[in-house]
């Protein structure tokens, strides 16, 4: 065997090595590296809810129009770490106007990987940081397994139960489906008296009342990034006196995510699925054949012999010689 065939044969092996050690090491590094939720956020997205009932605080009168319930997240760079995301969620219900109805603030932690959220770092819903958030944060896990998770509700102040719903495809992308069913139950919080009249009562003067809220939201999320692609909120509110006597709809409303925010949404999911495709298919499937492939072919260069070496062991050049 000559040295240059050799010097092939050695190569080709060590190629063939590197190419299938490198499949575990890819699929580690992918998954360490991409498939974490990352630390700087800024982004905004809005739910429209057309021909919604509410009660305008400012006036006082039950009205009838557009509703846009608008949330930013801000991420925390310097808190966050390698394990866990900090950021802080705005949500701010206000007309078609920009009249604003309700606002709401919460900061928490959550794990990367799995965006479950992690008591740490100053966390606090509506200025009050006795509050322990639990349950998702603002996304499921990456690769998220089709079960029933918990998430926190920012307008009940506790954890409450979404469940698997199935699959269906948002445009064009497979999702999965998950709903949170909440009865209707009181919402934690002061509440301020209103009028009478506005509760069919008879006198004047403004009355104490309790808000109370049943809520049917349902999530699609992209599994592979574990991110909510879109989401559709019934939401109705009732103001209710002590006796039940009087009542009154402070709103109910159909909060749809707005196109554009699913497209960017469905995008931002694009990028994790390409990533998946090549750390689970494209690399072990590919790597995998080529560096079996040079394996193969190094193995095969070792066991074959060259014609001139195979005579040579056969008519030595020495005995030859001897003979004569």
């Amino acid at each position: 065997m000559n040295v240059s065939r050799a010097t092939l044969a050695l190569v080709l092996a060590g190629a063939g090595a590197f190419l299938l050690t490198l499949i575990p090491l890819m699929r580690w590094h992918v998954s360490a590296r991409v498939f974490t939720a990352p630390l700087e956020q800024q982004s905004m997205t809005r739910s429209v809810a057309e021909s919604a009932t509410y009660l305008d605080p400012a006036t006082m009168k039950a009205e009838t129009g557009t509703l846009v319930r608008t949330r930013w997240l801000i991420g925390d760079v310097l808190t966050g770490d390698e394990r866990r995301a900090v950021w802080t969620e705005s949500v701010s219900l206000a007309t078609r106007d920009e009249r604003r109805l309700d606002y709401h603030e919460r900061r928490l932690a959550f794990d990367r990987r799995t965006g479950v959220i992690v008591n740490c770092c100053g966390e606090y819903l509506d200025e009050d940081a006795r509050i322990k958030q639990s349950g998702q944060a603002f996304r499921w896990p990456f690769q998220a397994p089709r079960r029933d998770y918990t998430l926190f509700d920012l307008r009940l102040r506790r954890a409450v139960r979404v469940s698997y719903d199935g699959v269906e495809r948002v445009r064009g992308v497979e999702t999965h489906r998950y709903v949170q069913r909440t009865p209707r139950q009181v919402v934690p919080g002061e509440q301020p008296p209103v009028p009478r009249r506005l509760l069919g009562l008879k006198g004047k003067g403004d009355v104490g009342v309790a808000r109370y809220a049943e809520i049917r939201r349902t999530f699609w999320v992209e599994p592979v990034s574990g991110l909510p692609v879109k989401t559709t909120d019934r939401v109705t509110e009732t103001l209710v006196t002590a006796d039940g006597s009087g009542r009154l709809v402070a709103l109910d409303g159909v909060f749809t995510t707005a196109d554009g925010d699913v497209r960017a949404a469905l995008d931002t999911a694009a990028f994790y699925r390409r990533w998946d495709l090549v750390a689970g298919t494209v690399t072990p499937v590919g790597g995998g054949l080529l560096g079996a492939g040079c394996v193969i072919a190094a193995i095969r260069l070792v066991r074959r012999r060259s014609p001139a070496a195979q005579d040579e062991e056969q008519v030595p050049g020495d005995e030859l010689a001897d003979a004569r």
